[in-house]
């Protein structure tokens, strides 16, 4: 369950959805073991929620993410989790949008 809300923080976080300070505060409890408050928890289902409803007008089923897509949202994983700094994540994010 608690690998389940994280892998749903770090997707919300790698959106831009929500609250980022919230969102990293609620993993840590999670990672502490300690339980979610309520609030919390239904915090993190409406984000989810809404997050899919978008998707699905936005998206046709047949359409895959680009491979660039997914490296950027990875690079957005590791920025919100402290693992590159802001420069790095630029500098990244340039490196792989020069091909455009």
């Amino acid at each position: 369950m608690s690998e389940d809300i994280l892998k749903t923080i770090k997707s919300l976080l790698a959106s831009g959805k929500g609250d980022p300070k919230r969102l990293r505060e609620i993993a840590e409890t999670v990672k502490k073991g300690e339980p979610v408050v309520m609030s919390d928890y239904r915090y993190i289902q409406t984000l989810t929620e809404a997050s899919k409803g978008a998707e699905g007008e936005q998206q046709s089923p047949s359409t895959k993410p680009s491979k660039r897509d997914t490296s950027l949202e990875l690079l957005r994983v590791r920025l919100a989790e402290g693992q590159i700094t802001i420069e790095q994540f630029r500098e990244l994010k340039k490196a792989l949008t020069e091909d455009e």
